[in-house]
């Protein structure tokens, strides 16, 4: 696992990620999210647990 060098105004128990999404792929995400109103960070964590259940 990846050592954190956080800093001392960053939240501990979590880690900010930078990640870049294809543009069809993030065109699904928001259709999607605007259908549930969840917030995109939200909806991301939900379907990487989801993901993690099923594996």
């Amino acid at each position: 696992m990846q050592e954190k060098n956080k800093k001392p105004f960053e939240r501990s128990g979590s880690t900010r990620k930078q990640i870049r999404f294809e543009d069809e792929l993030l065109n699904k995400i928001e259709s999607d999210r605007q259908n549930t109103g969840e917030a995109f960070s939200e909806w991301v964590k939900d379907a990487c647990h989801k993901k993690l259940k099923n594996n």
